[in-house]
């Protein structure tokens, strides 16, 4: 894992990760220690802490705390002694609002060091963009959602949610894509759909999901390198969602991988 062997608080990570699969009950103690750790090996990988940023324009009167924009002013208003406060003009930043489903496979061949991995990046999501514009849904055999759109929710809470979802069973990658269809659908109707999976492109079972993929805006399909992938079928799916395909060589790159995907959305 990224931080190298001699990392001690990637070793602890992973110490109470494996102990907590093998314990028949949780320790909240220790699931606390767990989620704490994941979270800072995901500020570790967030080169740029705050969450994107975009530049308007507004009325003195609605951001008096902005900063004066006058060549701007006089363009509207030339002659200086007519401007007011509510044509006097300020310039101001925010946070860059959009919405995103992140889909993550959780079939059987995400256990382990992979699952752990994969936590690390939805905090990494979840740092990047507001509560209640992400969610995140794992998907095997059948799609369960860990984050509904439009709820706001700690991101440690998500994060433990994703990590009692062990991962099993096969992989049906339209059912992934259709649950975060459904999302927009229930919770974000009028939305652009965004959406971000990560997967190997190989479907065990289900339909074919290219045809599910042309329902979104942009979908961004973060290809999970491996024995037995299909990098032609991410980026497949990534061509009719209208998106991008980046490739994850080996799975210490997928939280790098969230994180670029996140900066390229908000950039559009």
């Amino acid at each position: 894992m990224e931080g190298g062997i001699g990392d001690v608080k990637t070793h602890l990570m992973r110490q109470l990760y494996y102990q907590r699969g093998g314990q028949t009950q949780s320790n909240e103690e220790s699931d606390r220690k767990l989620v704490s750790l994941v979270l800072d090996h995901a500020k570790r990988v967030i080169a740029h802490p705050s969450r994107p940023q975009i530049t308007k324009k507004e009325s003195f009167v609605r951001a008096p705390f902005g900063e004066i924009v006058l060549e701007d002013t006089l363009e509207e208003t030339p002659i200086l002694e007519e401007v007011t406060p509510e044509t006097l003009l300020v310039e101001m930043t925010q946070e860059k609002p959009f919405t995103c489903v992140a889909m993550i496979d959780a079939s059987s061949s995400m256990s382990g060091d992979k699952h752990l991995l994969a936590s690390i990046a939805v905090a990494v999501l979840l740092f990047e963009i507001q509560s209640r514009d992400a969610s995140v849904i794992v998907f095997s055999s059948k799609p369960q959602i860990i984050k509904k759109l439009s709820v706001e929710e700690p991101i440690q809470s998500t994060v433990l949610k994703f990590l009692k979802s062990q991962p099993r069973g096969f992989t049906n990658i339209a059912m992934g894509l259709e649950e975060g269809l459904s999302q927009f659908k229930h919770f974000a109707a009028g939305k652009r759909r965004i959406g971000l999976i990560a997967t190997d492109g190989r479907s065990t079972e289900g339909d074919n999901p290219i045809e599910i993929a042309k329902k979104f805006d942009f979908l961004i399909v973060l290809h999970l390198h491996g024995p037995g992938s299909h990098l032609e079928s991410s980026q497949a799916m990534a061509t009719h969602g209208n998106g991008l395909c980046l490739e994850v060589e080996n799975f210490e790159q997928l939280p790098k991988k969230i994180y670029e995907a996140v900066r390229l959305l908000a950039r559009r």
